[in-house]
């Protein structure tokens, strides 16, 4: 019976690493997009603005 616990126990603990890495993968990603994205605006607009500048 002690193998049966120590074995249940030990995929118990690996079940919750492997959703702990899953859910700081979505977190680190998500993360990630939102700096990619502010990038792209921040970028876009400032070509949008030199070529306001550019056209006046």
């Amino acid at each position: 019976m002690g193998v049966l616990t120590g074995e249940l126990i030990f995929e118990t603990v690996r079940f919750l690493v492997m959703i702990l890495l899953l859910v700081c993968g979505v977190l680190i990603g998500g993360k990630l997009r939102a700096i990619t994205d502010a990038r792209k605006a921040k970028k876009k607009a400032a070509e949008e603005a030199a070529k306001g500048a550019v056209t006046d």
